[in-house]
């Protein structure tokens, strides 16, 4: 009986042992399983994180991007209007050859209207497709009048005048001497970029043609 009880109590405490080891095995696995996913979910979670964190970034610098091209974008127009203004072609003398000129002024600076007219606001020559000029002639000697008007107040002299009305259009007038002669170079835009040193490759051209007499 005392080997018996001896072998049945070290079978039972086999058994237990065995039942233990494999609950603990079970469990072991099952928190495996578990630790195994949670560390799955934070992975897609942090993949997750990071292609918002892309994207964020990539739309901030669409945004940075567009911010510098509209702050850029009044410059780098005032410099191909320049450019190509300087590039037009003009004979020494050529007074023939203004409304030609005027029209080249127009498509390049993609003015509606350019004119030229004398210190009595009389108009000497204007582009081929210029709308009203003797409204803009009026308005020409009315921004000479303005630009005197300064210079006698302050002691200075303005090239130049630009007025922009409820329309968004731009009227931008430069003044300039030709042989003792006041000249004004008046144009029409509807560009809001426009700058008020835009017509000043342009005045090189005229007086380049007025040089002398016809």
């Amino acid at each position: 009986m005392t080997i018996f009880a001896i072998v049945s109590g070290l079978g039972a405490a086999i058994l237990l042992l065995s039942a233990g080891y494999l609950f603990g095995a079970r469990r072991g696995a099952l928190a495996r399983d578990l630790l195994r996913r949670q560390a799955q979910l934070q992975a897609a979670s942090l993949d997750q994180l990071r292609e918002q964190s892309r994207q964020k970034v990539t739309e901030q610098e669409a945004s940075l991007r567009t911010t510098i091209q509209d702050v850029l974008a009044p410059l780098v127009e005032r410099e191909r209007i320049s450019l190509d203004l300087a590039q037009l072609a003009s004979e020494a003398g050529e007074r023939r050859e203004l409304v030609p000129l005027l029209d080249k002024i127009a498509e390049v600076g993609r003015f509606e209207t350019v004119l030229l007219t004398n210190e009595e606001g009389l108009p000497l020559a204007a582009n081929s497709a210029a709308h009203h000029p003797e409204r803009l002639a009026a308005a020409a000697t009315r921004m000479a009048l303005a630009a005197e008007k300064i210079a006698d107040a302050h002691g200075v002299a303005p090239l130049s005048v630009m007025l922009r009305d409820s329309s968004d259009a731009t009227t931008l007038c430069r003044i300039f001497r030709v042989q003792d002669q006041k000249l004004m170079l008046t144009a029409l835009s509807n560009d809001s970029r426009l700058a008020s040193v835009a017509l000043d490759p342009a005045v090189t051209k005229i007086e380049l043609s007025l040089a002398t007499p016809a």
